[in-house]
């Protein structure tokens, strides 16, 4: 599936983060080597894990149940708005 941002994402080698939050509009092309940490994707993407958002993303984050995401944010139970506002701000988006 081609990036939504018309951008090439390449990973060449291993990332290690304690969370890797990917949508359809920002997902790797190609992953070279193995990502580390907890992975949430649409299943679609093939890189997601079973991992609950809210065991890895503070309070806020996660999406609830039937709550919608204005900016079309495909990461399961992650509202993209929010993630996105809080990195924007400088504000911490893991727990711990």
């Amino acid at each position: 599936m081609p990036c939504a941002t018309g951008k090439l994402v390449l990973i060449h080698g291993d990332l290690r983060a304690r969370v890797t939050v990917l949508s359809g509009g920002f997902s790797p092309d190609l992953v070279g080597g193995t990502l580390h940490g907890a992975v949430v994707a649409p299943a679609y993407l093939d890189l997601a894990q079973d991992v609950d958002p809210a065991s890895v993303l503070v309070p806020g984050v996660p999406r609830g149940d039937g709550e919608d995401d204005w900016r079309s944010f495909d990461a399961p139970r992650v509202h993209g708005g929010r993630l996105l506002g809080r990195i924007d701000e400088g504000l911490p988006v893991v727990l711990g």
